[in-house]
């Protein structure tokens, strides 16, 4: 009797075993074989899948990205106030954080590599997925994982989350202590 195979279980097991490849060694030295061997398969068997590292990297952002706003969207589901959402969001950037910094930087390498398109595309909805289900100027979302996922990768010990989200929340609402004119005294 043939086995049955799932294709699409299949599929998403082979890009769930091919992140760390691209991450690290980066979209443009990565090859076929590369990620094949990563993802424990052939490569007759992974083009049978992918035709091609493009399509690969493509359907591993839009893989990623989906699965971070259904996450964060779990996360919130429950927080109803301010405190509650901020908490839960900042637990959300701890607690994959590693995975969110392998994915920027297939992202920019792809985008370095393949050009604007792409990669961009899928960054602009992650952007407007995010602004919406945090309630926020998606905008000063995206800026603030981004900046805050850059510094994990070029000083992984150097990041504070709460620290940074306070240091963010004060600069958008400054308290004001006086708005009258300075004089000289």
């Amino acid at each position: 009797m043939p086995r049955i195979v799932d294709a699409d279980a299949e599929r998403d097991a082979i890009l769930e075993r091919c992140l760390l490849p691209f991450a690290r060694e980066g979209y443009g030295l990565v090859r076929m074989r590369d990620v094949a061997q990563a993802a424990g398969v052939s490569t007759g068997k992974l083009y049978h899948y992918f035709p091609d590292k493009r399509s690969i990297a493509v359907a591993l952002l839009e893989r990623e990205l989906a699965s971070d706003v259904e996450a964060l969207g779990a996360a919130l589901a429950g927080a109803r106030t301010g405190a509650k959402r901020r908490a839960a969001f900042l637990r959300f950037l701890e607690d994959r954080q590693d995975r969110l910094a392998a994915t920027l930087l297939l992202a920019l390498d792809h985008q370095r590599v393949e050009g604007a398109g792409a990669a961009a595309t899928v960054l602009r909805a992650y952007r407007d997925a995010l602004g919406a289900l945090l309630g926020i100027d998606a905008e000063v979302v995206i800026t603030m994982v981004l900046g805050v996922l850059a510094r994990r990768v070029l000083d992984p010990a150097g990041v504070d989350l709460e620290r940074h989200w306070t240091a963010v929340e004060q600069e958008l609402n400054p308290v004001q202590v006086d708005d009258a004119p300075m004089t000289a005294g």
